[in-house]
Formats: C-alpha cells, structure tokens, sequence
C-alpha cells in the first residue's frame, strides 16, 4: 500500500499538483496518512481533493459530503443548503452533537433504527421516502438542492421480508448524487430510467440486511458513476451481523481518504469509476 503523509496530500491534490502529490509518496513525517490502492495512479487520487471540514463554499462548482457511520452522511451544497441523509440512531456509531447534525433537512429512506432518527435535523424538514402503505411522492427543491425518490426494496423478493426501501438522488453543483438507502436487489430499467443516470453513489455492501458485495459490485455497474461511497458495512463500532468492506473493494480502483469529509466537484471527478472510502465520525 502507498501512503502519503497527510497534510501534504490533502495541499498537493487541493491545488491539483499531481506530480508534486506523486513525488510526495512514501514520504513519513505523519502518523495520520492518506491510503492510494496501487490501482489508483497518484494523478487520479489527487483529482478528489479531501479537506479537513466541508461546509458551505463559495466555489458554486462544489458541495461537501461527510461520512458519520452505517448510511449517516451530510450533503452541503454551494448555496449552504445542509441536507442529513439517514441519520442513525444508537447502534455503536456515537451521535454527533447537534451542531453537527442540525440541517436545513433530513431525508430517510426507511423506518429502521439506523436510518429514521429524524430528530438530529434540530428544526430542520424531515423528508421520509416511505409512508404507511407504499413510497412517498417526492421532487422538490430544498434550497438550492433538488430532491426526489425512487421506488426500491428492502430485500429481493418486491419487499416480502423487509419491505420497502426509498433511493434518494439529490442534484446541486451540476452533481446527481444518488444515497440507495438499504436496497437489497439489482436495478430494474424502470428504476434506472428513474434515478437518471448518477455522478456519485452511495451504497450498502455489507450484505445480510441489504446487498452484500457481488450485487452491490453490479448496481454500480448498472449507474456507472464516476464515485462510488460504500456504506452500511460492519466497522469496529458495530456489532451488525454485516461483512466488512474488503471483499466490495477487490479489483476497484480505490481511494482511501483518511477523511470524513470530502469535497465534490464535477470539474474533479475521477475519469474512471472510483470507490472512495471515508473515515467515520
């Protein structure tokens, strides 16, 4: 595994110098470094520029994303718009404190205990994707973020044994961004007609509850988009019956950001489909 020593990573790929960022390898000096896959070239891992703290920027090109555990992220877009997406309940992942959380919204994708605790937006709208008998009709714009659901399942068998599951797309800073909550099967046509093709994806690969790593491998490749966020897999923070990370990430190229937060920008995408995995809160 190649390293890098973390503060001048995150300098070198923030000012896009990726020979500099490439010379930069191996170097010590730093006990807390950034991890590139050897599939992944320096030039490429400098095109996704990690920081120490996304909120809102003045960069209208750009969003922030942060990674708080399982499903848990907080999309920020250009304008300031805070969007929680999933937040989690008490499962082992610390709650954050309400600074942290409070947001403009909160979308949640089913009524599970580590994706509905609605009440971390503070006074924030909570957005649910589900009612009591089937999917919520959502397309709105929250701030400068458009928001809309796709229909999806729990499970592989139309939600029979563990019922419906909501995929939320966000678009803001030419970027579609796509959280499939706990989805548990393939992609139909209709459903990829719906989703509208996606930039950056978030997907659950820790099988068992949700698609494991084989069908969560296939759904990106369905969406081909050009980031990939694992999430919902087992860390030392929970005891889920769930399987680690590892096995999604064979044969990806992958970028370990060393971060839980990162800066998304369409004029930064990878060229070649990337999974990027981010530190936990």
């Amino acid at each position: 595994m190649t390293t890098l020593d973390r503060r001048r990573f995150l300098a070198l790929a923030g000012s896009g110098l990726a020979a500099a960022a490439a010379a930069a390898c191996g170097d010590g000096g730093d006990s807390e470094t950034a991890s590139v896959n050897p599939t992944i070239s320096p030039s490429q891992a400098a095109r996704v520029s990690p920081t120490a703290r996304v909120e809102a920027t003045a960069d209208a090109g750009a969003a922030g994303l942060r990674w708080f555990g399982q499903s848990m992220f907080l999309l920020t877009s250009p304008g300031g718009t805070r969007i929680l997406l999933d937040p989690y309940n008490n499962i082992g992942y610390p709650i954050p404190p309400a600074a942290e959380t409070q947001a403009t919204a909160a979308t949640i994708s089913h009524e599970h205990g580590d994706h509905n605790n609605g009440a971390l937006v503070g006074s924030g709208e909570v957005i649910k994707g589900l009612t009591a008998d089937g999917w919520a009709q959502v397309d709105k714009r929250v701030g400068d973020v458009r928001i809309y659901v796709v229909q999806a399942f729990h499970d592989n068998g139309g939600g029979a044994q563990r019922g419906r599951n909501a995929i939320f797309v966000y678009e803001t800073a030419g970027l579609k961004i796509a959280h499939l909550g706990d989805l548990g099967h393939r992609l139909s046509d209709d459903q990829l007609r719906a989703i509208g093709g996606s930039d950056v994806v978030m997907v659950p690969v820790g099988g068992n509850f949700t698609v494991g790593a084989p069908e969560a491998t296939e759904v990106v490749a369905q969406l081909k988009p050009k980031l990939v966020f694992p999430m919902h897999y087992k860390t030392p923070a929970v005891n889920l019956q769930i399987a680690t990370v590892d096995a999604f990430l064979e044969g990806k190229t992958v970028q370990r950001v060393g971060s839980t937060n990162l800066r998304l920008s369409k004029a930064t995408l990878p060229a070649q489909t990337t999974v990027s995995v981010l530190e936990y809160a």
